[in-house]
């Protein structure tokens, strides 16, 4: 028997609160773990290189279930962006995934999904607002990994600002 996958009461919260701030406006979700980075940096990566794409969804239940899941490497607390949709729409083409995502063979999740097959930069000029679910509780294995991670972009982050540093006297 197919059935849809069940939401959590943490996932009802934070999709709750995503909706309040998009307030009944056209706007597009974005579930993450790694919010803190995306601001510094002012892009949404695309994160598979096989799949060069940012998704985004329609439904804030679906942005909520994807930044409350963690993983090894996040910043421990999941976070949704709203952006607004026409915005978006006027710098990049987002097409439509009418694709669900198949957990098992019964359980399925209808992610209202939209893509769009580039970087989004400046992110600043789309974005609505951004909430917040709790900072969780992790285990010093997991501690240690989100340090090593944040460690290696602040060095990538240090070279990159040498190189485009100007020179003294050229």
């Amino acid at each position: 028997m197919l059935r849809h996958l069940k939401y959590t009461e943490a996932v009802r919260q934070l999709a709750g609160m995503a909706r309040q701030k998009a307030m009944d406006r056209d706007v597009l979700y974005h579930g993450t773990r790694f919010a803190e980075l995306i601001q510094k940096r002012g892009i949404l990566f695309y994160s598979d290189p096989g799949d060069p794409k940012v998704s985004f969804t329609r439904s804030p239940e679906v942005a909520a279930y994807w930044a409350l899941l963690e993983r090894d490497d996040d910043e421990g607390r999941g976070s949704v962006f709203i952006f607004d949709r026409q915005s978006l729409e006027r710098r990049y083409k987002v097409e439509a995934n009418p694709q669900v995502y198949w957990h098992t063979n019964t359980l399925f999740h209808d992610e209202a999904e939209e893509e769009i097959w580039a970087n989004v930069t400046d992110i600043g000029n789309h974005l609505i607002g951004i909430v917040s679910g709790p900072t969780g509780w992790r285990s010093h294995k997991h501690k240690m990994l989100t340090r090593k991670y944040r460690a290696r972009y602040r060095t990538q982050d240090a070279v990159r600002s040498t190189i485009a540093a100007p020179r003294n006297g050229r």
